[in-house]
Order: C-alpha cells, then structure tokens, then sequence
C-alpha cells in the first residue's frame, strides 16, 4: 500500500532540493547498524533487532550461495528480471544482480508470508515527474525495501518509512579512487584527495570514497531520484562517523565486510 503522506514528503523534500547543494550534519547519537546474515536463499529470513526501530537489513556474499540453489531461485525471477540480468556482460555483475534480486524475494515473502515467486514489484512515483519509475516497491505490501549489489555482495534493506541502501567495493588503488571522487561533491572530493597524500587521517582514499559514495547513493536511492540528480550535489561527508543528516533523512552507515563500504538511508518521520 503507498502512503501518500510520505510519497507527499519525499516529493516536497526532492523538489526543495533539485536546484540547490544540500550538506549533512553529523549526528552524534548514531551507530553503525549491524545486518542480518542470509547464508541461504532457502533460510527463513529471520531479522535481527535494529536501531532505528523499524529498519531491518540483510547481507548475503554471493560467494555463499551455490548454483544449485540460485537455479532454484531463477524460477523465482520475473520476465523483466530476467532480461535484465541477460543484459550484464559480466558473469560476476549477472550473478549478483540474480542474487539480489532472489534475496529481496526471500526476505519480503518471509516478511509477508508470500511464496518468493509470488512477490510483486512496482514503482512508486518519480519525485521528481510523477511518472512511474521512482523507488522500488511491493505491491500489495505496507512496507519499504531497497536492494543493492556489487560484486561478492548483497544488501537488502526494509522499513517502515522511505528507505534507501547501498554496498560499494572498495577501490583496488588510491589513485582510482580519486579518480572516482571526482563524480562527488568538491568537499569529498577533497577529502579523498587529502587521504591519498597522507595529511588525513581517518581512512585512506579508497575507504574515504567508498564511505561517501555509499552514503550519497544509499541517500539519492531512498529520494527516489537515483543519479537522476548529480551526485556531486550533496555533501554526506567520507569520515568515520556513523550518521548524519540531510534535512528529514538520516543517513547511517551498515557494517560491511572488509574491502566494502554500505549506507542506508531512511526518511525520519514528522
């Protein structure tokens, strides 16, 4: 079921934004949320308790799951899935796209009580035309969910309120990574640079634009907008600090496994 009053908020927060920068504040009270672990697409997707209440988010490495299992969960798999995991050139991005896609299926129909393959996807509305294609949703459901996937790993994410997630692999040198920073906002972009020279501390380059990147996704995915809306907008910051703020969002960090970086991102509510 959509809630107008918050599809209402996203939409107002986006067009308030859409010309302008926009930089988080620190929020001190803050820590990093911890996923459930998913070993199986076949396991019960059990969460675990989460700080925000509410939130609920999982973690799959790819690595994990066998092509026997995943063969079974292809079945689950729309029409539109599948063409669209056809379209991946890469063997490792089409099977992370099968998986997470396989995964947001498991969790939701163990959320509500639905076969896998019985999950149906939708879209609510851009907040930025109004058409059909803003953030994912589950038709029938009163819930929000966000998927990510990058190679070796999963996320899922499902909430009660607007949600956005992201998982990135780090950059394999400093210097790509600086590289990469140049699509993020001038600040970040700074700071990465700062760190690849060694005169900040806090996390190398590659840790301080994965930090960032994460968070400026997991932020754009939960408005709804994706990279409709240039990243170099807004400033989410690559230090070590857990969370942050963007006007009614709050944007924190999700523990992720060495040489990744994750964000979700949730609109607060009123």
């Amino acid at each position: 079921m959509i809630r107008p009053t918050r599809i209402g908020r996203v939409r107002v927060a986006w067009r308030a934004m859409s010309r302008e920068a926009s930089a988080a504040l620190p929020d001190p009270t803050a820590t990093p949320v911890t996923p459930s672990t998913l070993t199986s697409l076949l396991d019960r997707a059990e969460p675990r308790p989460s700080d925000p209440p509410g939130l609920a988010v999982w973690q799959v490495a790819t690595a994990a799951v066998g092509e026997e299992e995943l063969e079974l969960a292809r079945d689950w798999l729309d029409e539109a899935e599948r063409g669209q995991a056809s379209s991946y050139v890469r063997a490792e991005l089409r099977r992370a796209y099968e998986i997470g896609h396989a995964v947001a299926r498991a969790v939701i129909g163990s959320l509500t009580a639905r076969p896998p393959e019985k999950v149906v996807w939708g879209r609510h509305p851009c907040p930025g035309c109004g058409e059909p294609h803003g953030r994912p949703r589950v038709e029938g459901a009163d819930l929000e969910f966000s998927l990510s996937h990058t190679p070796g790993q999963v996320l899922v994410g499902v909430a009660d309120v607007a949600i956005g997630v992201d998982i990135e692999r780090r950059p394999d040198d400093p210097e790509n990574a600086v590289s990469l920073a140049k699509l993020l906002h001038p600040r970040e972009l700074e700071e990465v640079e700062a760190a690849a020279r060694g005169t900040l501390d806090g996390g190398g380059a590659a840790v301080r634009f994965t930090r960032a990147w994460s968070r400026t996704e997991a932020y754009l995915k939960g408005l709804g907008i994706g990279l409709g809306r240039d990243p170099h907008l807004d400033y989410l910051g690559s230090d070590q600090a857990a969370g942050r703020t963007v006007g009614p969002w709050s944007v924190i960090d999700v523990v992720a496994p060495e040489g990744y970086g994750a964000a979700v991102a949730l609109l607060r509510d009123a």
